[in-house]
């Protein structure tokens, strides 16, 4: 048997024990090492989930996973590359003949094995799955933060060597994008966020940061202005969550004919946004709705991200709800660039 956080949809979760299967054909079974936590898993929580297959209740969640092969049908050892023992990241999307789902996200508890998500301590690779060989040589709670890299490599997109690269949001995205847009060739990176974020700024000095900014204490286009000699930002890059402030405000922060990328997910409608932006300081808007594990796995392994610095804190399994606490803001007096989960 082996353990696992399930979450119900309506702010209530439990700890269930469920049985390992065997491997499928095309498939294996991954004892996860840790996993880490991020904003999607409040809403998963609270019962939203942003993906297109549209979630499914009770579900283990949990998409950013780390851990060792431990048995594999030899079909999927070919094709993935991989034996058992070997450490692994797991992409989260997952290629099934209904359709692409997400580990952690769209797969109910009483659905097959139900060991489809990350706060467990195994989980079932299905057909259709892609994993990327990971170093043995730090913690796994660490290389968690392939995932939000994973999606960074993939929001700098526009960043051109020498760009001046605004972020707005100190959390753990905000946090890979700082280490993204440094290895995309960014000549200076700034980072905003709130007085509440003044952890959280201090720690993105340590991951890459050139300069930050607390929006309460200064103004943010006046205090850029400065920094940039009156140009602005050549890309800004929206990683806040639970807010969507941060857009219009990105608006102000690009120069004319600069980038801006949405990303952090706001969980409510923008009101104030003038479209009249765009035409008239040529403003070109992308999503950050990319995935790139392979290029994020590379990049860790080639010792080019501040794997510890990225961390924040971790726990172990039975200490979920401290984690969880945590994650939301919860804990008194106490902040963290971002939150793990250790099974083993």
């Amino acid at each position: 048997m082996t353990r696992a956080i399930v979450f119900n949809g309506d702010e209530t979760w439990e700890l269930r024990d469920l049985a390992v299967p065997d491997p499928q054909p095309g498939g294996a079974v991954l004892r996860v090492e840790a996993t880490g936590l991020c904003h999607s898993d409040i809403d998963h929580f609270r019962g939203h989930v942003h993906t297109s297959w549209g979630g499914a209740f009770p579900s283990i969640p949990g998409h950013e996973i780390v851990g060792r092969i431990e048995k594999i049908d030899p079909a999927a050892a070919e094709k993935w590359g991989v034996t058992e023992g070997d450490r692994v990241a797991v992409w989260d999307i997952v290629f099934t003949p209904a359709g692409h789902r997400i580990y952690g996200h769209d797969f109910s508890v009483d659905e097959g094995s139900g060991l489809y998500g990350g706060f467990a301590e195994h989980l079932e690779l299905l057909p259709g799955s892609m994993v990327y060989k990971l170093r043995d040589d730090l913690p796994a709670d660490q290389l968690t933060v392939f995932e939000p890299l994973s999606c960074a490599v993939t929001w700098v997109a526009p960043v051109k060597h020498g760009d001046v690269v605004l972020i707005e949001g100190p959390g753990h995205m905000g946090m890979a994008t700082i280490v993204a847009a440094k290895a995309a060739g960014a000549a200076s990176v700034i980072v905003t966020g709130t007085a509440k974020d003044r952890f959280r700024l201090d720690c993105a000095h340590r991951v890459g940061a050139d300069h930050t900014i607390d929006v309460e204490a200064e103004d943010p286009v006046e205090r850029v202005r400065e920094i940039t000699g009156g140009e602005l930002a050549d890309v800004v890059i929206d990683a806040a969550a639970g807010n969507p402030v941060t857009v219009n405000l990105a608006m102000d922060l690009v120069h004319r004919g600069g980038h801006v990328v949405i990303a952090g997910m706001k969980d409510r409608p923008l009101e104030g946004f003038h479209s009249d932006w765009i035409p008239t300081r040529r403003i070109t808007l992308h999503p950050g709705a990319g995935l790139d594990a392979e290029g994020a796995v590379a990049l860790i392994n080639a010792g080019k991200v501040p794997t510890a610095e990225l961390l924040g804190d971790s726990f172990p399994l039975e200490k979920f709800e401290d984690a969880f606490a945590l994650l939301t803001r919860q804990t008194p007096g106490r902040d963290s660039v971002r939150v793990a989960l250790r099974m083993s």
